[in-house]
């Protein structure tokens, strides 16, 4: 799918068995608005179906397709915001998480072409970790002139303020009208265009999503309760020199299902 100049893909490759003459396969592309959700009018699902010789066959379908045009954001309470430009580095903008101060740092690295490697790192009170990581975008704009508006709302957890909700979305600028892929297969296709510096309308997709981001700052653990056994400290951490770096010790992208020993229950209301 592409949206103002970033391409990405949206599903696995699907495998089929064929009989037919591959140029005779057609495939119907369509999209229909979702759910109530935040911002209003982003969430759409899609569908993917191939069809031959009157046969239809479903390849694909995604319910959770965010992209607008200029969305409203504020119009999602409690949320903390950050916002990163022109980024391609371990530091960036913050927000706060629980009343802990947060940075988040992107990353960008060319393959071939137009072809990039995105990956997002946070840090907090000197302890940081990796959001996601090689993320794939085709982009037809220059990649600095890719942004990132990043924000949170808390869930229901206890203690209170230790778990959140993570939505990382990129934009670009709205292309010039005249650069607008055109309908009419006889006209010329241009897709490579540059945002005019007084464009202030922007195009939006959410690239990220996670409902188990655990930081928080002066969190109240006795909360949790008389039944609770807090440990105590026997001495300082120690420090154990290792020669070469363990083997699988790479980190991996936040998991959509990750789990933590803080629960967290589910709010209800519109998807985010």
């Amino acid at each position: 799918m592409k949206v103002g100049g970033i391409e990405r893909p949206m599903c696995d490759p699907v495998k089929k068995t064929l009989r037919v003459d591959p140029r005779a396969l057609e495939f119907v592309v369509f999209m229909f608005p979702g759910k109530s959700s935040l911002p209003s009018g982003c969430l759409w699902s899609l569908r993917v179906w191939l069809r031959v010789n009157s046969v239809d066959h479903r390849l694909f379908g995604e319910d959770e397709v965010w992209v607008g045009k200029d969305p409203d954001f504020n119009a999602i309470g409690d949320a903390s915001f950050a916002r990163l430009k022109h980024q391609n580095g371990s530091s960036g903008n913050g927000l706060y998480v629980g009343r802990a101060p947060v940075s988040f740092g992107v990353k960008w690295t060319r393959i071939q072409g137009n072809l990039f490697k995105y990956s997002m790192e946070y840090e907090a009170g000197g302890v940081g970790g990796v959001i996601f990581e090689d993320v794939r975008l085709k982009l037809d704009v220059g990649p600095r002139s890719v942004g990132f508006l990043i924000f949170t709302v808390p869930s229901n957890s206890v203690p209170p303020g230790a778990s959140h909700k993570l939505r990382v979305w990129i934009r670009t600028l709205v292309p010039p009208s005249s650069l607008v892929p055109s309908l009419d297969p006889s006209q010329p296709q241009q897709q490579n265009f540059t945002g005019l510096p007084f464009n202030d309308s922007y195009l939006y997709q959410r690239l990220y999503k996670t409902d188990d981001f655990k930081v928080g700052a002066h969190l109240q653990f006795e909360s949790l309760g008389p039944k609770m056994i807090m440990a105590f400290s026997m001495g300082g951490p120690e420090v154990v020199g290792l020669a070469h770096a363990p083997h699988g010790g790479g980190g991996k992208g936040r998991k959509h299902s990750a789990s933590g020993s803080l629960g967290s229950v589910d709010e209800a209301g519109p998807d985010l």
